[in-house]
């Protein structure tokens, strides 16, 4: 295929001086679009050094070298890489656009990213999204070598670049313009243009976020730790009493106590306990079959599992995350890793940190540097209210304009009960069985996967009557099935989902031959009926991000977003700000729901405090 470069020997200038950099950047500001990367030693911008930042043309690279030239005080390199009228050509731009900001003190903008591009475009398939991938889909197999990549991490602020490594960091941005004529195309057929301006305008608010961070009071946390581990070890304890019986032993152990009859932690062991000793015929103890069974020792081995889990998943691996420069956590904020768009997160996933609990309120550890507080927003029932809007359905849309209580409304049109604003008092059982209905159905789930959602709640039903509370549910809410129903069928035909804001999720529909065929399909309709929920979801957010970072700007706010989960955004704002950054937090997220809401009201109830959660 004909490129304008030659990947053997791409072009590049390295540029050491500022007679250099003046030269470079007279050509560059002559072009519409450039590409840009960087080259650091490390994945952290606070601990790495900032070694190289390339920045292309079709033709050309030019490399700066960041430690012998001021990049940090040279207006106009900074004027290039802000210039508004230019698009920046990026490949994981979260990660070059935060070394450039924390080294440089420059915030790019109008970003194109081959990365998110290629995930709006891939989304629901498996299919690697790396550089050297891309390159191989697009261009030629093998056209770019990133085994160079490593190289750079034992890089210190003296150490001569080779010529090699000058090759390869020329070609990163070289290959980035036939990538960005192919993708765009695509993206133009899709009718994909759209969500992928929303994910470029997202991705400089992630690189800020993920900059900002968050404190957590690590004498405040690792004390519920030590607290949850003293329950972990009385439950284990009572654990090895109530089935010592069984074993017949009063073995010591090496400090004259009375030793454990089983390893608590043993899969076989325990396997033998459950089937050979209390005859309980179970064929695994994962958490699903524990779930099912009815039994004191089996009670006690899952309440053992639960503080086990929390102290394993927040424990002093999350503490260990704390970055020493910062003394803040800094985590990965990953905007496309769903199907959905949904944001996931990871080293540390704060999105996992569980709601407040007398035993765990670790979300309490989340404060404010002195001088600020933490203003923090959500939609109300946004996800309900998604549905509501999306289906038409009369009597959910009812539940919203009239601002009534959903799950009590629910309950009150299945089991044929008046509604009233006191109904969650009167019939508390009934608006408990609603519940994960309403829920559980947005994720398109069955008469199966809801017996174990009501066993969460301590109802036990049949599959059959599980089906039951579903017919009922839906004679309530008719418009909802036949929404459901129809998105569910239409995937199977077009092969996609979509959102209305025209975000798509793919789906590979299996042959009638296929042996799997009928599990396969009930698994497409399943994604497919939750996909416009939750990627309208996801959309509202990220317009919000993108509204709000603008807005604290606008409004001359000392503050900063720090986190995002589901479908709540959190800000650490100065004091006397707070209270009013928390209306226009509000406004802007109202805003960017109402975007793709037309029949409901939208709902963002703001908190100011000095915890994440109060």
């Amino acid at each position: 295929m004909d490129l304008k470069f030659d990947p053997e020997n791409p072009k590049y200038e390295y540029i050491k001086t500022m007679s250099q950099a003046e030269k470079a950047l007279e050509k560059l500001e002559s072009a519409q679009i450039i590409a840009i990367d960087v080259e650091a030693n490390s994945l952290d911008p606070y601990t790495g050094i900032l070694l190289l930042v390339q920045i292309g043309t079709d033709e050309i690279s030019y490399i700066f070298d960041a430690r012998t030239l001021d990049l940090a005080n040279y207006p106009r390199f900074a004027s290039l890489l802000q210039d508004k009228s230019k698009v920046k050509l990026f490949h994981n731009s979260k990660f070059d656009y935060k070394y450039i900001k924390q080294h440089l003190g420059i915030e790019c903008n109008n970003i194109y990213d081959t990365m998110l591009a290629e995930r709006i475009l891939l989304a629901g398939r498996k299919q690697k999204v790396g550089l050297g991938a891309l390159c191989d889909r697009y261009l030629s197999p093998g056209i770019l070598d990133k085994q160079l990549q490593s190289s750079f991490i034992d890089m210190t602020k003296h150490t001569p670049v080779t010529e090699a490594q000058l090759r390869y960091a020329g070609a990163d941005t070289l290959v980035l313009f036939p990538l960005f004529e192919r993708q765009i195309q695509k993206l133009k057929q899709e009718n994909l243009l759209n969500i992928a301006k929303l994910e470029f305008a997202v991705a400089p608010v992630v690189g800020n976020m993920e900059l900002n961070g968050m404190f957590i009071d690590k004498k405040k946390w690792m004390g519920i730790i030590r607290n949850l581990e003293i329950k972990r070890d009385e439950v284990a304890k009572s654990f090895q009493e109530a089935v010592r019986p069984y074993y017949g032993t009063t073995q010591l152990d090496l400090f004259g106590g009375v030793a454990d009859a089983i390893n608590i932690n043993s899969q076989q062991q325990l396997m033998d306990l459950f089937n050979n000793k209390l005859k309980l015929d179970m064929p695994s103890t994962g958490t699903q079959i524990l779930n099912d069974v009815s039994h004191p020792v089996v009670d006690l081995l899952k309440k053992y599992r639960g503080y086990e889990k929390l102290i394993s998943a927040f424990g002093e691996s999350l503490i260990a995350k704390i970055n020493p420069k910062t003394h803040r956590i800094h985590p990965d904020f990953l905007q496309l890793q769903t199907e959905t768009g949904r944001f996931a997160c990871s080293n540390p996933n704060i999105q996992q940190i569980p709601r407040n609990t007398p035993e765990a309120p670790f979300r309490e550890c989340v404060n404010p540097e002195p001088g600020y507080k933490l203003v923090i927003s959500d939609y109300s029932g946004f996800e309900m209210r998604i549905l509501a809007d999306l289906s038409g359905d009369e009597n959910m849309l009812k539940v919203f304009t009239d601002k009534l209580d959903i799950h009590s409304y629910t309950a009150s049109l299945m089991f044929d009960k008046p509604y009233s604003d006191d109904f969650k008092h009167k019939y508390p059982d009934l608006r408990q069985m609603a519940k994960p209905i309403g829920f559980g159905l947005m994720y398109g789930m069955g008469a199966v996967g809801l017996v174990s959602r009501f066993k969460l709640i301590g109802e036990e039903v049949t599959v059959d009557q599980s089906q039951d509370l579903i017919d009922k549910y839906f004679k309530s809410y008719p418009g909802v099935r036949k929404f459901l129903e129809t998105v569910a069928k239409k995937a199977v035909i077009d092969g996609y989902s979509m959102t209305p804001g025209g975000r798509k999720r793919w789906y590979e529909v299996p042959s009638k031959t296929d042996p799997e065929y009928r599990r396969k399909l009930g698994k497409i309709q399943r994604e497919a009926k939750n996909h416009p929920i939750q990627g309208t979801n996801a959309d509202a957010i990220k317009y919000a991000l993108v509204f709000c970072q603008e807005r604290m700007r606008k409004e001359g706010i000392d503050g900063k977003i720090i986190l995002t989960v589901h479908d709540e955004i959190g800000c650490e704002v100065r004091e006397d700000q707070a209270e009013d950054w928390g209306r226009i937090l509000s406004e802007e997220m109202v805003r960017a729901g109402e975007l793709f809401l037309k029949k409901v009201p939208i709902r963002s109830d703001p908190f100011v405090g000095d915890v994440w959660e109060h």
